[in-house]
């Protein structure tokens, strides 16, 4: 027994020195790796927000084609910065308001400048709200409702550029009127964007509008047929007659330097909306010399199936 040799007595631990060395190389490949992930990390982010704006605008066509009523999507402008949204509400669009009776009649009144006194009969002014739109005798311009009475509203012409101002000083003969009220707000969750991606407002639009300019959300709204029926924002109220182009993109990007923008670089998405089918469809943005030129290219790839 006495010549038996015991193991495991020189066996040590690792030193102070190893535990430093091996750190300081899992640092380094850290270092190293990090930027790497970091574009693969931030188009996920942008192909998973444009996968929820693509699914949310779906639903609110769906909703609109199985309730028969006009339902659509309120784009947020975000505070301090509305070049960009980041959250979306479902809206519902109550109908047009035309007085409480068939023989319900307005007496409009030019006060100066572009603003407008009409008396309006047969008129409930719990239904109709500051900001709702107005028109008289079923054409002619819109009037943004500034303040509401008991007898009547005053409001603004809801775009100065327009010409046609049938207006006087004296009260005018009764016509009809239509008032189109806010959408409002459903009970469906809003949407809020992955932290660090944005809808673009600045190049998103239809034609040659850009939601870009203005305080207020945009409204996109679907009609009961499953078609967009009208887009409207502080200064765009139109029928759609053209594809609505959404471009999803980097927040660090507004505002920024010309010739980085958004709409330039080949990690944004377009989500792209069918004017007349309401169909919903995305595609990556593809390299082109103009903003019209990358819209154009997008429909194409919509035509082809997107994804």
């Amino acid at each position: 027994m006495a010549g038996i040799r015991l193991r495991g007595r020189g066996s040590r631990g690792v030193t102070l020195i190893e535990m430093l060395v091996v750190i300081s190389i899992l640092v380094a490949l850290l270092g190293i790796g990090v930027p790497l992930m970091a574009p693969a990390m931030e188009g996920r982010r942008i192909r998973e927000a444009a996968r929820q704006v693509h699914v949310y605008f779906g639903s609110a066509r769906n909703h609109a084609v199985a309730t028969s009523q006009p339902v659509g999507v309120m784009i947020h402008r975000f505070d301090g910065l509305p070049e960009c949204a980041m959250t979306l509400d479902q809206v519902e669009s109550p109908p047009p308001y035309n007085g409480d009776t068939l023989s319900s009649r307005a007496q409009v009144q030019w006060t100066g400048g572009t603003q407008i006194t009409a008396t309006l009969s047969d008129f409930n002014p719990s239904l109709v709200s500051t900001g709702d739109l107005a028109q008289f005798g079923h054409q002619g311009p819109y009037y943004t409702i500034t303040s509401v009475g008991t007898g009547g509203i005053t409001a603004d012409l809801y775009n100065p550029q327009v010409q046609f101002f049938p207006w006087t000083g004296t009260p005018s003969a009764p016509v009809e009127y239509t008032i189109y009220r806010r959408p409002t707000k459903s009970m469906t969750s809003p949407l809020q964007l992955p932290t660090g991606a944005v809808i673009d407002l600045q190049f998103s639009g239809q034609g040659s509008e850009s939601f870009g300019s203005g305080s207020g959300a945009v409204y996109i709204m679907f009609s009961p047929h499953g078609a967009i029926d009208r887009v409207y924002s502080d200064t765009i109220n139109r029928r759609v007659i053209r594809p609505i182009h959404l471009l999803i993109g980097k927040r660090e990007k507004i505002p920024t330097a010309a010739g980085d923008e958004n709409w330039r670089d080949f990690h944004n998405i377009w989500v792209s909306l069918n004017p007349q089918s309401g169909l919903v469809t995305t595609s990556e943005v593809a390299s082109a010399e103009s903003l019209d030129e990358s819209r154009a290219l997008a429909v194409d790839a919509a035509g082809n199936g997107g994804y």
